[in-house]
């Protein structure tokens, strides 16, 4: 890594761009999704201690991550959008939600279809996927046991369909771009927590905290609007995202705290109510200050290292949407073979078997399924923002 003050840690500057995109926001990207993707891997077999003791409960991580840069990226836009006057009359606002919804259903409907016989759970019947047509799987309840590791897509969703609206109704309120998006995020960071303080009343246990709080949409909302907010500082006040971009890598270790505490099972989290109601988002804001540096970020010193992050970016949403797939279908290939997995040495070797099928199948998804709706798209100024993948990524126990 380069930082501009010339120290050599990495020298930050000004966002590099490359074919439209901002290596930075690639990076951190790539990371959250790798986070999902070990995370999830290292759940099967026997891995060493060291590596799934440690990677296992990472996934955690990588959804926040997700959903600040989603936020970020959004909030650009509708930003733009808000001081162009696009975003004053539903007609614009309807054009947003069709490049959205150009962007991120295509893949979704095929994962949808593709999960009817290949879901972790086993196969489905139809009717189970009647909710997923409106993103309802999880909107104040329990994600249902079908296609579960969608549940941040629907979080993103909402937040997609229900902020835009919102700030309409400010701006048509007379409220500037500014204003009105700022207190948008507002209401966004507030009810979420509302949401929060009421479903931690019944948590008594980790997977109560994941199912009943964690991937419940109504409470979600605000990790996105943390993201908008950094967006606004960069738009409306200059000095103080420069701050950010000059200082946050200073709260990095932080982050690796985070990642030891979640390591080690979260321990005191369950039966602290105030700790149960904050700490993911307390874990956002960390992740929001830090982006402005992460995104000045231009080269990690070496090009095959800088070229898989680029493509792992690329492709993060197929990534993540195919890869529960290819770990049933490799897992269910093992066992037809009669291969068992004994100990960490052969554990580490399926993991590679898993990352090439991982990269392989998200690599066709991406140029058959997903690029050529994209493709369909007019240009927009979303590559001026780096946005060029939806970033979701949720979590699996």
């Amino acid at each position: 890594m380069e930082l501009q003050s010339g120290r050599r840690l990495g020298r930050m500057t000004a966002p590099s761009k490359g074919a439209g995109r901002i290596f930075g926001l690639d990076l951190m990207r790539a990371f959250a999704v790798l986070l999902v993707l070990v995370g999830h891997g290292s759940a099967h077999h026997q891995p060493p201690e060291w590596f799934g003791g440690f990677w296992r409960a990472q996934g955690t991580l990588g959804v926040e991550v997700f959903y600040v840069l989603s936020g970020y990226l959004i909030g650009g836009i509708l930003w733009r959008l808000a001081k162009k006057g696009q975003l004053h009359t539903l007609g614009g606002v309807w054009k947003f939600w069709c490049r959205r919804w150009a962007r991120t259903l295509p893949l979704y409907v095929f994962f949808v279809l593709v999960y009817l016989r290949f879901d972790y759970l086993g196969v489905a019947k139809v009717e189970v996927a009647y909710p997923y047509a409106f993103f309802m799987q999880n909107f104040a309840w329990s994600p249902l046991p079908f296609f579960t590791h969608a549940w941040s897509l629907a979080v993103e969703e909402w937040f997609y369909f229900l902020f835009p609206l919102l700030c309409l109704l400010l701006l048509a309120a007379g409220f500037g771009a500014r204003r009105g998006l700022l207190l948008a995020c507002g209401v966004f960071v507030v009810l979420p927590l509302a949401m929060k303080m009421f479903l931690a009343m019944d948590i008594r246990d980790y997977r109560t905290f994941d199912d009943q709080l964690r991937m419940v949409v109504l409470a979600r909302l605000d990790a996105i609007a943390f993201g908008v907010l950094v967006a606004l500082l960069k738009a409306e006040w200059p000095p103080v995202f420069e701050c950010l971009r000059r200082f946050g890598m200073w709260l990095v270790p932080a982050l690796v705290i985070v990642m030891v505490y979640l390591a080690h099972g979260a321990p005191g989290l369950i039966g602290h109510y105030w700790a149960m109601v904050l700490f993911l988002p307390l874990v956002s804001v960390l992740l929001a200050l830090v982006l402005p540096a992460v995104e000045s970020i231009r080269t990690l010193g070496w090009r095959p290292l800088d070229s898989f992050v680029r493509y792992t970016s690329l492709v993060s949403y197929s990534l993540y949407l195919g890869h529960i797939c290819m770990l049933t279908l490799t897992n269910a290939a093992l066992d037809m073979a009669g291969v068992r997995v004994a100990g960490p040495w052969q554990t580490m070797a399926v993991y590679l078997a898993y990352a090439g099928a991982f990269y392989g199948f998200a690599t066709l998804t991406y140029f058959y399924v997903e690029k050529p709706f994209l493709d369909l798209r007019p240009p927009e100024a979303d590559a001026a923002s780096g946005a060029l993948q939806p970033p979701s990524a949720p979590f699996l126990r």
